[in-house]
């Protein structure tokens, strides 16, 4: 019998291509569709529940891999619960995290502006009725944030956890993170809440505050996608920027729940 509780690196990095490269696959299947010549108006639906559901591969395949090796599923993916104070300051995290992000991208930005193709990225979050907006907020804020948490917060953080220091441990977590996003634009962005995230999993060994952290973020990005937003954003913004204000007490907000995270654990 199997007594080991966890992966070691190298075979927890190779779960995570593995998945990564299963859901690379249904891609390129669909662009051979296209090229085949298939009616792509038939399937351009089913494609975008695929995009929206399909990241539920990231934690379905380590969790089969994990059934299969005969390791301890809850520990592995910090399946373990929190208290309510955890929840709330994770809730006031996301919330910062996504303020100041916001205004690390408008920075980047005005050196690296996006290119048009970047928005045609995110058609297929932007919802035609009310049933596609929910199918939306499923996959890409709970189905996304579970399943991406789950793999990289838990099964590879955990994994490297357990062969090394915590630091490189959450470092490349985060790195793996950022990388299978696949979008330069956002990289320093990703890379820097996924440290957060990875530290909030590390300190309370739970993957449910990077959960909530990661889905309020994505969620504040369908809101904005899919609701014209700037009639009540006045008092956010600042030529073009995020207010001073806004970020000033933000980052205080921010500092102030994580060391409150770090004296509850």
């Amino acid at each position: 019998m199997n007594e080991t509780r966890y992966p070691d690196p190298l075979e927890a990095l190779m779960v995570v291509l593995s998945a990564f490269a299963l859901i690379i696959l249904i891609g390129l299947m669909y662009n051979i569709a296209a090229n085949w010549g298939f009616d792509l108006d038939k399937i351009d639906k089913n494609m975008q529940i695929f995009f929206i559901f399909g990241g539920s591969l990231f934690l379905i395949v380590p969790l089969m891999y994990a059934r299969y090796r005969k390791y301890k599923i809850k520990p592995l993916f910090r399946f373990n619960a929190v208290s309510l104070s955890i929840v709330i300051q994770s809730i006031l995290i996301a919330l910062t995290l996504t303020i100041l992000s916001d205004e690390l991208d408008r920075i980047i930005n005005i050196f690296y502006p996006l290119p048009n193709w970047f928005n045609e990225q995110m058609e297929p979050l932007k919802a035609a009725n009310s049933f596609e907006l929910i199918l939306i907020i499923l996959g890409a804020v709970f189905v996304a944030a579970i399943a991406e948490e789950g793999l990289f917060r838990g099964f590879l953080q955990y994994s490297l956890e357990k062969h090394g220091d915590v630091t490189r441990a959450v470092i490349l977590s985060s790195l793996s993170w950022t990388m299978i996003h696949m979008n330069l634009y956002w990289a320093i962005q990703l890379f820097l809440m996924g440290i957060v995230i990875g530290y909030m999993a590390w300190r309370t060994n739970s993957i449910i505050p990077a959960v909530i952290i990661h889905g309020v973020n994505n969620l504040v990005g369908v809101i904005f996608l899919n609701f014209k937003m700037d009639s009540y954003m006045q008092w956010y913004e600042w030529n073009d920027h995020v207010s001073p204000i806004v970020i000033i007490i933000s980052a205080a907000i921010l500092y102030f729940s994580i060391k409150t995270v770090k004296r509850a654990n």
